[in-house]
């Protein structure tokens, strides 16, 4: 005997099969797209369109954390067929990918060719001007002070074991990716503390991850699934640990009173208060899912505008780190030959 929960199920997984069997025009949009940027289907836009290709069933989609993310293109393409230019933004967050070292030494660049132009300048000066002046301050016999004395060591270090100081460079590049690496596990391992939330909110990552889980979650609830289960799917299509988290805590609190409103169970304190009221005005009857793909849509947007935080403020530090370098080489330089004219012009 089929009961009414199994039909619902039913209904919604049926007509998620059904956007897939229909999916051809977003298959061609997307390949189109990416012809656009002058490149073949890569990552996500890939493995979109090879899962539709090939027939993925339904459950696997609200099922898979590599699948769930693409049930907005999906869903989404099925209400305007003949204009997916409103699929923009969800086409540029499939652009999202976790950092390789690769994608690392791409995205940073700039500041890695200054770091490195800076130490072919150091390389010369040691190989080619400090020596003069090490010779200049002997010829005299100063008293060199402890700056410039370090300044020579690094430079007898480095003119006689380039490999090595070489190597040592390549170790820190190789210090600076693993960090990067490493401040993002932690981010996402430690996040249910207030404080990394604080740092996290606005930022691009924190978008990215809004956008996938009311994107998802509004998307859903346009088929006709539970909302407790759209949520729970939502937060795993978020690609973010701690909002997976919360996601289940929240469903599986509305399984003890689902006559509730959901702004009324603690958990939804941790969402934004817009995407609860949405999810309040559809428990209701009202259209919160409409609402929640507004939402959604805003998210997505100020994700493609919003630049990477790192990305904007590595450059500037590794240009003050250069810029202070370079003080403190000529000041270890010149304060000997001040020392040098003192004595001389007395």
């Amino acid at each position: 005997m089929t009961t009414i929960s199994d039909q619902n199920q039913n209904d919604y997984l049926a007509r998620i099969d059904q956007a897939i069997a229909g999916s051809q025009g977003l298959q061609d949009w997307l390949l189109w797209r990416s012809s656009q940027d002058s490149k073949q289907p890569a990552g996500q836009i890939k493995l979109l369109i090879e899962s539709l290709k090939g027939g993925v069933p339904s459950k696997e989609w609200i099922s898979n954390p590599k699948l769930a993310p693409l049930l907005p293109l999906v869903l989404r393409s099925v209400s305007k067929p003949d204009d997916l230019s409103n699929l923009e933004p969800w086409y540029q967050l499939l652009q999202e990918r976790p950092l390789g070292v690769w994608d690392i030494l791409r995205r940073y660049y700039y500041p890695i060719t200054i770091a490195i132009a800076a130490m072919v300048v150091v390389y010369y000066f040691s190989w080619a001007i400090i020596p003069a002046f090490r010779s200049m301050f002997e010829d005299y016999e100063l008293r060199l002070p402890d700056a410039t004395k370090l300044v020579f060591g690094i430079a007898n270090f480095v003119v006689n074991f380039t490999v090595l100081a070489i190597g040592q460079i390549l170790l820190g590049i190789a210090g600076m990716i693993g960090l990067i690496k490493l401040m993002g596990y932690l981010l996402d391992r430690f996040e249910k503390w207030s404080l990394v939330r604080f740092l996290r909110r606005g930022t691009k990552k924190s978008l990215g991850s809004m956008a996938r889980w009311s994107g998802t979650l509004s998307e859903l609830l346009h088929i006709g699934m539970p909302a407790d289960q759209a949520i729970a799917t939502a937060g795993l299509a978020s690609r973010r640990p701690w909002l997976k988290e919360q996601s289940l805590q929240l469903a599986s609190a509305s399984k003890l009173d689902p006559r509730r409103l959901w702004s009324s169970y603690p958990q939804a304190r941790q969402f934004s208060a817009s995407s609860i009221a949405a999810l309040d005005l559809h428990q209701q009857g009202e259209p919160g899912a409409s609402v929640l793909r507004e939402i959604a849509n805003s998210y997505a947007l100020r994700w493609v505008s919003r630049e990477s935080v790192s990305y904007n403020w590595l450059g500037p530090i590794v240009m003050l780190f250069v810029a202070k370098m370079v003080l403190f080489l000529i000041l270890a330089l010149f304060l000997p030959l001040i020392s040098l004219i003192t004595s001389l012009s007395g």
